[in-house]
């Protein structure tokens, strides 16, 4: 992996000496504790950077000034010299005995950045509730910046994914030490986090209170290719990577990137040993066609993935009614949503007051419709219904022309306590996307 870093090192500066003519800016600022006193020797890093303008088509941390720092001085302020003028940046902000804080969207612009620490609570740094540990990089170096963000929780014979923010803290950021603490209520049992740093894979690890914990992070994989139109490379898509399997402990979302001028992409630090969907976001794509998903496996810790070329294909159009089954109109800003199965990827129409809607590009996939009508719910009346989560859902293989969505007065509700689909395919999402005949 050593390669791979030279090279985003190498296209990271070539990015930089480009932008070199222009005036470059100095970050400034003051850090303070909670109490209001200065703070002395805390480090401020920039982290990662991003364009002010358009899509970034080179990973957030491979950036040139990435990785810059300055040292806080005895009146708590700071200073990083020679920034890149066309980028905001997202600092992390380290002292001894406070908690890790990052910035976000700086620019250095908008004048001196004031920044605030927190102190650590002695008592809770002991206290039995309390989860601590260290995170180490490849190179068993200690990891600054790493951010542990608990997904699950549990408690006996009970325990909750998302929504854990009652039971343990939302996050925790490593310290210059790559120490990090987080806090639970008593009774939690264990609790599963996805741990992301700098030059690292994203990973799942699973925390118990009253322990320390070492956690040693690897590089993971670099996944490259090229995106086309009829042989003409195809600047500024967003491209994704999410895995195959979408069960809470194991599902992991990529960085989405845009490709260069040539058309290509470099997505590195992908977890190893992992079947992940590449995929290309529709709202990119407009006008242009669409990119089919293509799944592929991550392979060992170092591996080097070419995806090759991807070619782009025609683009399928989606339209139809949203009816209300009284024949009220429609509300305005009404809008429906369309997800993609295998893509992490969205789109959105804007439906008329008599209901008309459009979908332009939607690839070959399976997709899922959903809308909300305040005093409405999808009918049973509607072949693709997705009786399971009150949607519809079904594949899409070619234009579907007049596609009628019939909604009726009523509050979701899970439908097998009123039958069941005639077909007995509750969740249709392999069959062609159908129209309810009115």
């Amino acid at each position: 992996m050593k390669r791979h870093i030279l090279v985003w090192l190498g296209i990271a500066g070539l990015t930089g000496n480009l932008w070199a003519v222009e005036m470059r800016s100095d970050l400034v600022g003051t850090v303070t504790l909670d109490d209001g006193s200065v703070a002395t020797n805390a480090i401020v890093f920039i982290y990662t950077a991003g364009p002010k303008e358009g899509s970034a088509s080179v990973c957030p941390s491979c950036y040139a000034d990435c990785g810059k720092k300055a040292k806080t001085d005895a009146r708590g302020t700071f200073k990083i010299e020679s920034l890149d003028p066309t980028l905001r940046f997202r600092l992390l902000v380290v002292s001894p005995g406070c908690a890790s804080q990052y910035v976000e969207k700086t620019d250095p612009a908008e004048g001196p950045k004031r920044i605030t620490l927190k102190r650590l609570d002695a008592e809770k740094l002991n206290a039995p509730t309390r989860i601590a540990g260290m995170v180490l990089d490849a190179d068993g170096e200690a990891l600054v910046g790493a951010v542990i963000s608990p997904e699950g929780v549990q408690w006996g014979d009970g325990g909750r994914w998302g929504g854990t923010d009652e039971f343990v803290d939302p996050l925790a950021v490593t310290d210059e030490h790559g120490r990090f603490w987080l806090y639970c209520t008593n009774g939690v049992d264990w609790v599963r986090a996805t741990v992301t740093g700098r030059d690292a894979a994203k990973r799942w690890v699973e925390l118990r209170p009253g322990r320390d914990h070492l956690l040693r992070m690897t590089r993971g994989a670099l996944v490259t290719g090229q995106i086309e139109k009829d042989g003409v490379p195809l600047a500024d898509v967003m491209v994704g990577l999410v895995t195959v399997d979408r069960t809470c402990g194991s599902f992991l979302l990529g960085d989405e990137l845009a490709t260069d001028q040539d058309g290509r992409f470099l997505i590195p630090n992908v977890p190893p040993d992992r079947e992940f969907v590449l995929y290309a976001k529709m709202e990119s794509m407009r006008g242009r066609g669409m990119v089919p998903v293509k799944e592929f496996n991550s392979g060992k810790d170092g591996n080097e993935v070419n995806l090759e070329v991807v070619s782009v294909k025609p683009g399928f159009r989606i339209f139809g009614r949203l009816v209300l089954s009284d024949g009220k109109p429609i509300p305005p800003k009404t809008r429906l949503l369309l997800s993609r199965e295998k893509a992490w990827d969205n789109a959105e129409a804007e439906v008329t007051e008599d209901g008309r809607f459009e979908f332009r590009d939607v690839p070959t996939e399976s997709v899922a419709l959903s809308v909300r009508v305040r005093g409405y719910k999808f009918s049973t009346r509607n072949p693709s219904l997705d009786w399971l989560n009150g949607g519809l859902v079904g594949r899409v293989t070619g234009d579907i022309k007049d596609l009628i969505l019939l909604m009726e007065p009523g509050d979701w509700r899970y439908n097998g306590e009123v039958g069941d689909p005639p077909d007995g395919d509750r969740q249709p999402r392999d069959k062609p996307l159908r129209s309810l005949l009115l």
